[in-house]
C-alpha cells in the first residue's frame, strides 16, 4: 500500500448515502448557478445598464479572489476540526448559514460596491460549505464506487442550471421570490444530509507555533513529487475556465450577439437561456450517468475526462460561430453531452490522485483553486477582449473553447490512474 492509498475508505457506501449526498450536491449547485447565471447578470444590468459587462466582470473577479482564499482555508480547517460532531459537519452548517445571509445582502445591494461586498460574503460562506461537501467523497467513498458517486454528484451542475434558468429565471417573476426559492432549496437538500452524516472528528494534535515556511509547506504540494495531482489540477483549471465563460456570459450573448428578442418577438433572453439549458441538461444527465457507470465498469478515468473536454471545446466553438438559432441549439446539446461526460468522471479522477487521505480537505481546497482562478481570469479576459480589442462575445467563447480542448489533453499523461 502506498502512502497515497493509506487511510482510503474501503467500506462501500449505501444507496441512502448516495441519494442524500446527491441531493446535497444538487442543492449546493442550485444555490450558486442561478445566482451567477441569471440573478447577478440581471442585478448588474439593473444597477448599470450601460456598463453591465464591466460591472459583472468586476463583481466576479473580487468574488473569485475570496473564493480561492476561502477554499484553501476551509479545506485545511475542516481537516483539523476536532469538534464532537465531526470535521465536515460543522462547516456544512456554518457555510450554509453564511450562504443564506449573503442572498439577503445581494438582494438589497443598491450600488456596485454593495454588490461586490455581498458577492464576496457569498463566496466566503459558500466555499466553506462546498469544501466540506467535496471532502466527504474522499473521506467515505471507496475507489470502486467513485465513478458511480462522481456521476451522481455531477447531476448537480445540469440540474442547477436547469432550475436556475427554467424556474428561477423563467417561471418565478419577482426578484425577492427568486432568492427565497434558491434559499429554500439549499436548506431542504443540505440539512437532511448534514444531520444524517456519520462524520468523525480529526485526531487532536499537539499545539505548536509553526514557522511561516512550515505553514507554506503544509499548504503547498510539490508538482515534481506529485505530478499526477498537478496534471489533474491544470487540466481542470483549463476546462473550468470554459465553463465559467459559458455560465457567466451566455445571457449577454443571447441579448447582444444573437439578438434573441428580435428573433422571437415577445420573448426575453432569459427564456431563451432557459430553453438552451433545458435541452443541454437532458443530454448532460444522460451522458453523465452512462459515463460514470461505464468508467467504473472498465476501470478507466482519463479517457472519459479527455473526451468530455474535447466535446466541450467543439460545442462551445460551434455555439460561438452559430449562424442561426437552430445551430446554437444543436451546439448546446453537444455542450450538455460534453459536460456530462467530463463532470461524471473528473471528480473520481481527482480523488484518486490526492497525495494524502488525511489531508483530503486541504488537497481538495487546492483542487478547488482550479474553480476559483478561472473566475478571476474569465472577467479579466472578457474586459480585455471587449474593451481593449473591441471584440464581441464570440471571441470570448472561442477562447473558452480552446481552453477546454487544452484541458482535455493535459490529463492524458497521468500515470497512476488509467
Amino acid at each position: 500500500m502506498t502512502a497515497r492509498e493509506a487511510g482510503r475508505p474501503v467500506e462501500p457506501v449505501g444507496r441512502g448515502f448516495i441519494g442524500g449526498y446527491t441531493l446535497a450536491q444538487v442543492g449546493a449547485y442550485i444555490s450558486f448557478v442561478p445566482l451567477f447565471q441569471v440573478l447577478l447578470p440581471l442585478k448588474a444590468a439593473a444597477l448599470d445598464p450601460a456598463h453591465k459587462t464591466l460591472l459583472l466582470s468586476q463583481v466576479g473577479l473580487w468574488g473569485a479572489v475570496v473564493a480561492g482564499l476561502a477554499n484553501l482555508i476551509a479545506g485545511a480547517v475542516s481537516d483539523r476540526t476536532t469538534w464532537r460532531m465531526g470535521r465536515r459537519k460543522p462547516w456544512l452548517l456554518i457555510g450554509g448559514a453564511g450562504t443564506l445571509a449573503a442572498y439577503g445582502l445581494i438582494y438589497q445591494a443598491q450600488d456596485a460596491f454593495a454588490l461586490m461586498t455581498a458577492v464576496m460574503v457569498f463566496q466566503l460562506g459558500f466555499n466553506f460549505l462546498f469544501a466540506a461537501l467535496l471532502a466527504v467523497m474522499a473521506d467515505q467513498v471507496p475507489d470502486a464506487q467513485k465513478g458511480l458517486v462522481s456521476a451522481m454528484l455531477s447531476l448537480g451542475y445540469p440540474l442547477g442550471t436547469l432550475v436556475g434558468t427554467s424556474v428561477v429565471g423563467g417561471l418565478i417573476a419577482g426578484e425577492a421570490l427568486r432568492y427565497i426559492a434558491i434559499a429554500v432549496v439549499l436548506v431542504a437538500t443540505l440539512l437532511p444530509f448534514t444531520l444524517a452524516l456519520k462524520d468523525r472528528p480529526a485526531a487532536p494534535v499537539a499545539r505548536s507555533r509553526p514557522s511561516l515556511a512550515a505553514r507554506w509547506k503544509a499548504f503547498a504540494i510539490d508538482p515534481r513529487e506529485h505530478p499526477d495531482f498537478a496534471l489533474a489540477w491544470a487540466g481542470r483549471l483549463m476546462v473550468i475556465l470554459g465553463f465559467v465563460v459559458v455560465q457567466g456570459y451566455t445571457l449577454y450573448f443571447l441579448q447582444d450577439v444573437l439578438h434573441y428578442s428580435r428573433l422571437f418577438p415577445g420573448r426575453t433572453a432569459e427564456q431563451g437561456l432557459a430553453l438552451l439549458t433545458a435541452v443541454a441538461a437532458v443530454a448532460n444527465i444522460a451522458c453523465s450517468l452512462a459515463g460514470g457507470l461505464i468508467s467504473d465498469r472498465v476501470g478507466r478515468r482519463k479517457l472519459f475526462v479527455a473526451a468530455g473536454a474535447l466535446i466541450l471545446a467543439f460545442a462551445i466553438a460551434a455555439f460561438a460561430l452559430a449562424p442561426s438559432w437552430s445551430t446554437a441549439m444543436i451546439a448546446y446539446v453537444a455542450y450538455g453531452c460534453g459536460a456530462g461526460c467530463y463532470y461524471a468522471v473528473d471528480m473520481a479522477l481527482i480523488t484518486q490522485v490526492l497525495p494524502s487521505a488525511d489531508d483530503a480537505g486541504k488537497d481538495l481546497g487546492l483542487i478547488n483553486l482550479s474553480n476559483a482562478i478561472p473566475q478571476i481570469i474569465a472577467p479579466l479576459l472578457a474586459v480585455w477582449l471587449t474593451t481593449a480589442f473591441g471584440a464581441d462575445l464570440r471571441a470570448l467563447f472561442l477562447v473558452a473553447a480552446a481552453t477546454c480542448g487544452l484541458g482535455g489533453l493535459i490529463v492524458l499523461p497521468i500515470r497512476s490512474v488509467r
